[in-house]
């Protein structure tokens, strides 16, 4: 999925009156913690563009891409609209995705080796 197909989809679904460019820089940021989070650990690299654009790949792999790129634009939205029951609403549904992309990395991929522990 890319980065603008993100944009889109939630548009459709849920229009707003955020600029697609301040929906790309949120789209950077969860991109930024998949890379933190699921890719690093599991000795997986990925180089972020300073900026997204329309056609940039984000990380998160189908199946699991549009369920938690709208997830988590539709709670940026609610958040900064101050819609504090719909935000908790999308907060549950990204919660949700992030796990179910959590538990696949972590089935299908070998962690980095935690090295010894010495006291």
């Amino acid at each position: 999925m890319t980065a603008g197909e993100a944009v889109a989809a939630v548009d459709s679904l849920r229009p707003n009156q955020y600029t697609s460019a301040q929906k790309l820089a949120w789209l950077r940021r969860i991109d930024g913690q998949i890379l933190e989070e699921l890719l690093t650990p599991h000795s997986l690299t990925a180089e972020l563009p300073v900026a997204y654009a329309a056609g940039t790949a984000l990380l998160a792999p189908f199946p699991y891409d549009e369920e938690l790129y709208s997830a988590y634009l539709f709670a940026q939205i609610d958040l900064n609209n101050a819609e504090i029951q719909k935000y908790g609403q999308s907060a549950a549904l990204l919660t949700a995705a992030w796990r179910q992309l959590a538990d696949w990395y972590n089935r299908t991929r070998t962690p980095k080796s935690a090295g010894s522990f010495r006291l």
